[in-house]
């Protein structure tokens, strides 16, 4: 059930504020949604009533990944935010085995006081995402990156290291999933490249309709 923002998460009530270095992040409510903001930027969306539902296009191409995938797939998740993806694939795969990995822990506290109703057992790791790559000698099914920073370029984070690690911790035959939000129009056609290079195949790459978010849907052979 997709959320149209301007009409549906209005007369918000403040659940909680709190500042982190320089970023503002905020948990809002009314009788409807519970969501989180990020500088006044909505990064994630709980439906009251169908709290396992992915609420923005951009999230739906997961589903071309998730039916590959067998009941007890390992997948790691790179952001957390309010918990959309995991819940969503957590209600789809009950047997599957996913750590999110997280780097605010006030994203981690209000994920599980706001954004975990049913008390879905999900791996929390609090942790840079880099870093984790560079630490970690295991691999995935599937491996979603969904990170986004409201005061950096997102190509300071999405390099060809990056994508190197992340192809060397995907599995033989596995799948990965990038919500990327370029500045530039040339942005897209790099990561492409990029991606190339590490090793992935491109399975699907296309802006989302009415946003920022490109998405692209990877294959490791």
């Amino acid at each position: 059930m997709l959320v149209e923002l301007n009409n549906t998460l209005s007369n918000g009530q403040i659940l909680s504020f709190q500042r982190e270095q320089d970023v503002s992040w905020q948990v809002l409510e009314n009788k409807e949604y519970i969501w989180l903001l990020m500088e006044n930027t909505v990064q994630s969306v709980l439906n009251k009533l169908a709290p396992c539902s992915l609420t923005f296009p951009h999230q739906l191409p997961l589903n071309g990944l998730i039916t590959e995938l067998d009941q007890t797939a390992r997948i790691l998740e790179f952001g957390l935010g309010g918990g959309t993806n995991a819940r969503y694939i957590k209600s789809q795969l009950p047997n599957s085995d996913i750590s999110v990995v997280e780097k605010s822990p006030i994203i981690i506290e209000w994920f599980n006081q706001y954004f975990n109703p049913q008390k879905m057992d999900i791996n929390l790791i609090h942790q840079d995402a880099t870093d984790y790559l560079e630490q970690n000698n295991q691999t995935y099914d599937l491996i979603i990156t969904d990170l986004f920073y409201a005061k950096r370029s997102s190509l300071s984070i999405f390099n060809a290291d990056y994508f190197d690690l992340l192809f060397k911790a995907t599995g033989a035959g596995g799948y990965a999933y990038l919500n990327f939000l370029p500045d530039t129009d040339f942005e897209p056609e790099l990561v492409k490249a990029m991606l190339h290079n590490a090793g992935f195949e491109i399975l699907w790459s296309d802006k989302i309709i009415g946003f920022r978010n490109w998405v692209f849907l990877l294959s490791k052979a």
